[in-house]
């Protein structure tokens, strides 16, 4: 099939991406103890600038050691400057077109309490947890303003404040977040939080060129999570999502990612597979909602399980249910203005460049077989199991 719109350029505030195709934030938890690249993540990251994708990220960092998904997860403190400065020098030094960017994270409610306790912005229905304090919610919305500033002093071309996943910032938008003070209850105070945090985040670093963007997650399919109604609702409703997307929009956020689902425990809406392939149409669904919405570049998701032909997606010719085919027509369509892969850019760090050659033929494909979930659920280094004879060596130890 002929590539055309993947191809092609585009501008995303003032940086440009030189094609479409964006190499999602993918966690690796390969760095040290401390939060710096080792000589792991620096493979990593220089097999994906060889890829040549048109927006590279750097995956899921964490703005802060008070909370902690995983062991080795990558970290943007003061004494993790160095490793990052040398991680961003090695990607241009290989591919000095590519905009990178640093997905800034904060675990919250999903830290893992073997390494250190959960901070909940809200009490979920049925639970005495203890909620975050006015001085946690200030504290964390500096430790995000002075990791946006890390980034743009290490060299980075912008940064993803994530409000997604029900990682901290999207748990504030969450219609269950009943909050009696300034941070809950209505969508002026659930917003609070996002607004104030990027207002920093533009004070500390004026630069108009570097980039500001959001990965949002417009229905998670949880009881009063982002994308319904109320604290207890579980239905569909979209109104809120677009909603904030156009209070991006107007704050001056560069790019929207679009995603879906919960990292606590709604992974297929997140990263469809065989089990649920019509997820990919979900999510065509939702990015195309945001789009319809705002003026502001938007990545689409879900792109992964496609490969060169999706069977279980009973789609009579199979190259319309392939990977090329619906990210060019989303693209043409206008239904979104880039693609975005995580797992396919694990198995096949070279797929953009591939792609963008008219290569399909020569792409390793990603099965979504979920052995690289497996091993970041295992507390291990991530990597492609099917076609990296270590990786799949490392899940059978484990």
């Amino acid at each position: 099939m002929a590539v055309e719109w993947l191809a092609k350029p585009i501008r995303i505030g003032r940086k440009t991406a030189p094609n479409r195709i964006v190499y999602q934030p993918t966690e690796s938890n390969n760095c040290d103890a401390e939060g710096s690249p080792t000589a792991y993540t620096l493979r990593k990251y220089q097999a994906l600038a060889r890829g040549r994708p048109g927006i590279l990220h750097i995956e899921s960092i964490d703005v802060t050691h008070r909370t902690q998904a995983r062991s080795n997860r990558m970290s943007i403190l003061e004494h993790n400057m160095p490793g990052l400065e040398k991680l961003v020098a090695e990607i241009r030094r290989i591919n000095p077109e590519v905009p990178i960017v640093f997905q800034l994270s904060h675990a919250g409610r999903l830290s893992d309490p073997t390494f250190k306790p959960p901070m909940y912005v809200y009490r979920p229905a049925g639970t005495d947890v203890p909620i975050m304090t006015l001085a946690d919610i200030e504290a964390t919305r500096e430790e995000f303003v002075a990791a946006t500033k890390r980034a743009w002093k290490v060299g980075a071309d912008g940064i993803d404040f994530k409000q997604a996943h029900s990682f901290i910032g999207d748990d504030f938008l969450h219609p269950a977040n009943t909050r009696p003070d300034q941070y809950g209850g209505s969508w002026e105070n659930r917003t609070r939080f996002f607004r104030e945090t990027l207002a920093r985040m533009r004070q500390e670093v004026p630069d108009p060129d570097f980039l500001i963007g959001s990965r949002i997650t417009p229905y998670e399919g949880l009881p009063g999570a982002f994308g319904t109604a109320g604290p207890q609702d579980v239905v569909e409703d979209l109104s809120e999502p677009i909603a904030f997307a156009k209070l991006m929009e107007r704050s001056g956020i560069n790019f929207i990612n679009v995603s879906a689902g919960s990292a606590a425990g709604n992974l297929e809406l997140l990263m469809p597979t065989v089990a649920y392939p019509e997820g990919v149409y979900r999510h065509f669904g939702w990015t195309r909602v945001i789009k319809a919405a705002v003026g502001i570049p938007v990545i689409g998701s879900g792109y992964s399980r496609l490969k060169n032909g999706d069977e279980s997606l009973h789609v009579a010719n199979r190259e319309q249910a392939s990977f090329a085919h619906w990210a060019e027509r989303n693209l043409r369509d206008g239904h979104t203005d880039l693609v975005g892969v995580g797992r396919q850019s694990i198995a096949d760090p070279d797929f953009a460049r591939k792609v963008v050659e008219g290569r399909l033929g020569d792409v390793n494909w990603c099965t979504t077989c979920q052995e690289c979930t497996m091993l970041l659920g295992a507390n291990q280094r991530v990597g492609c199991t099917l076609y990296d004879k270590e990786y799949k060596s490392l899940l059978q130890k484990h």
